[in-house]
């Protein structure tokens, strides 16, 4: 797939993969649109980017938990008449504890995020693609996603719907010219675990550099499902579909516990 020329938006793109989505894809000579919640970095991240890459890049400052805001933001790219040729769906959030002892609307706003403001802005902005006959949609699931996780029951299930709905959509455009990947990374060296208590190792993890290169490289190729990273991290989703059911689910709660933020 050729980049050039192409204009990419990419949320959660203030740090983590996010920003390494934005500066592999700026390299590759994609135009941007970056969405996050912080502005400032965003604006930060956007210069560089300009300076190195000779690339055009638009900072939108939204809060993905906020349906309004998610309307918005499909509104405010339509009036710029940005098109967008692929659409980066990363922004997340994870909720490492039990589900009864945390407050509701920490729960739901993982849904808001990783579940409908994903789905809200592939139905805005695919259908162009398929239209260009070109382009996609990438959609950044977990290797969480093939199995439940007491302890992180709603951050599980939201993965799962990611994935889900990525690989029944992208056999719904198979051929229209749009590629649609889910991509399933393990532990990645972001804030995102780095706020764990206890923290993880950085060998049990990888960086974001390799996990995005590994995605669009999946993603050029066509693929429905990426497992990026580790080779461990695709092994750990063989277990999750062979093994017993109730064994994996027990297995999965030692992870869980040894990450709760309690």
């Amino acid at each position: 797939m050729k980049y050039q020329g192409m204009t990419a938006l990419i949320t959660g793109a203030s740090a983590g993969l996010g920003e390494a989505f934005a500066r592999q894809l700026a390299i590759l000579g994609a135009n941007l649109v970056l969405v996050a919640r912080s502005g400032n970095t965003l604006n930060i991240l956007a210069e560089e980017l300009r300076a190195k890459n000779n690339v055009l890049v638009t900072v939108l400052p939204v809060d993905l938990s906020s349906p309004e805001a998610v309307d918005r933001l499909i509104a405010e790219v339509t009036n710029r008449n940005l098109r967008i040729d692929i659409l980066v769906n990363n922004a997340g959030l994870g909720v490492f504890e039990n589900f009864l002892d945390t407050n509701f609307a920490k729960q739901a706003n993982q849904v808001d995020v990783n579940v409908r403001a994903l789905i809200a802005l592939t139905h805005a902005f695919a259908p162009r693609m398929v239209a260009n006959h070109c382009g996609g949609v990438i959609n950044v699931a977990s290797t969480a996603a093939f199995q439940p996780l007491a302890g992180a029951s709603v951050y599980a299930a939201s993965k799962a719907f990611v994935l889900f709905f990525s690989e029944a959509l992208a056999l719904e455009l198979e051929d229209t010219g749009v590629t649609v990947t889910a991509a399933c990374p393990g532990p990645v060296a972001t804030n995102f675990f780095a706020e764990m208590n206890p923290k993880m190792q950085a060998k049990q993890m990888d960086q974001p550099e390799t996990v995005v290169r590994d995605i669009l490289h999946g993603f050029e190729r066509g693929k429905r499902v990426v497992y990026p990273g580790k080779l461990a991290n695709r092994f750990s989703t063989w277990g999750a579909r062979l093994l017993p059911r109730n064994l994996i689910l027990r297995l999965a709660v030692k992870t869980t516990n040894s990450l709760n933020q309690r």
